[in-house]
């Protein structure tokens, strides 16, 4: 399992930069977890993970386990490019951050 890792503080999602992003290879299934580390604003609400391809399809909406991970589903991971943004649920409340684009260039010449 490879495990890519993000920080949302307060609105804004960005790579950890202490992970390694790079020759991610499209088409990968059920092996790419995504994990995330989130500023206090963020403590009570429920996150949910939204995942869009290049065009902007949306997939299926990922809730984020209490350890704030989810498995990137395969269709997601079958494009070379990805968008991942993150959905705060209190109440009547929403947060959200912006999209965040993740580029599977491995194994590209």
């Amino acid at each position: 399992m490879r495990t890519l890792k993000f920080i949302v503080e307060d609105q804004i999602l960005s790579k950890d930069p202490k992970c390694d992003f790079s020759n991610l290879v499209p088409g990968s299934s059920g092996n790419i977890i995504a994990e995330f580390s989130f500023s206090k604003e963020w403590d009570s609400f429920t996150k949910v993970v939204a995942l869009y391809s290049p065009l902007g399809r949306e997939y299926p909406p990922q809730v984020l386990s209490l350890d704030n991970k989810c498995v990137i589903p395969s269709e997601v991971l079958d494009k070379r490019m990805f968008k991942i943004q993150i959905i705060g649920k209190l109440g009547p409340y929403r947060l959200k951050t912006n999209r965040l684009e993740v580029l599977q260039d491995g194994g590209m010449p």
